[in-house]
């Protein structure tokens, strides 16, 4: 019950602030160009954030858990979301686009030049630590979760390279991390449910182009993912999906995920699938 009530009320908030953020989505501050060539607005995802804090208020009021109730998994949720969100919002809005990769940003800095890329990989690490705390039970658990989260909500930034794209990844891969972390049940179900609400509302408009989800709705997405996995897999598990989050980003740093997608036929009909056209310059989407 308390999963369904999180869901409608996330679904009702997010369309009542996702209507109420158009003349801010409509701020030239954040118009940005597409892969076709075309002036987007970006960071609409960042409406994760309120939506969310929104919604965690509800279930809490509506949960019983009193008002003392320990740190656990849902806050751990609260964390990630808002944190991931601001970041992603500081890298959508003064992000260098000349700087690429885990690796050009950490050239970067080590040449004293600090970019919101690597502010927002280290910042992204740390919250994905302090989000764990609930979830984990040793020192050790504690980085190997953080890390699994950070390395999820990296990877959905380098899939959010069309519209819809990161969400549709997304949806099936939420499904597969409830699945893991069912056990933890009311403290964290409702919760991620909350942030699948708010993704079902921005979908139509992600794939309609009439906005990106930008760093700050990817990087909640799969931040999101990491976490649910993180919080119910067993160690070796966890250590599986650490090799595997570490390998695919690395990849990344030589392969185009977008050339592989379009290279193979089935994914670049699903990739393609409800999107209004492909047409334009050919810019990065994000």
């Amino acid at each position: 019950m308390l999963t369904l009530a999180g869901f409608f009320c996330s679904l009702a908030i997010a369309i009542l602030f996702l209507a109420g953020s158009a003349p801010i989505l409509a701020s030239p501050a954040l118009k940005r160009v597409n892969y076709a060539g075309l002036e987007v607005p970006t960071a609409a995802g960042f409406l994760f954030v309120p939506t969310f804090v929104t919604a965690y208020v509800l279930l809490r009021l509506l949960g019983g858990h009193g008002l003392r109730h320990v740190y656990g998994a849902g806050e751990g949720l609260l964390v990630l979301v808002t944190g991931m969100g601001f970041l992603g919002l500081l890298d959508d809005l003064l992000g260098d686009r000349g700087t690429s990769g885990f690796v050009g940003h950490l050239r970067s800095a080590l040449r004293g030049k600090l970019t919101t890329g690597f502010l927002k990989a280290l910042g992204g690490f740390l919250i994905a630590v302090a989000a764990s705390f609930p979830i984990s039970a040793h020192v050790w658990d504690l980085f190997i979760n953080g890390a699994i989260i950070a390395l999820a909500a990296n990877l959905f930034n380098l899939l959010d390279m069309r519209p819809g794209r990161a969400l549709k990844v997304f949806f099936p891969a939420l499904g597969a991390s409830i699945a893991v972390g069912w056990r933890l049940g009311d403290a964290l179900v409702p919760y991620m449910f909350s942030v699948a609400a708010t993704a079902l509302v921005l979908m139509p408009g992600d794939l309609a182009e009439r906005f990106m989800l930008g760093d700050a709705g990817s990087n909640v997405l799969g931040a999101t993912v990491g976490f649910g996995l993180a919080a119910g897999a067993g160690l070796w598990w966890r250590v599986g999906l650490l090799a595997g989050f570490a390998a695919l980003n690395l990849l990344s740093e030589k392969v185009s995920f977008s050339s592989v997608i379009e290279g193979n036929r089935a994914l670049s009909w699903l990739d393609g699938l409800g999107r209004k056209g492909e047409t334009g310059a050919g810019a990065n989407y994000n």
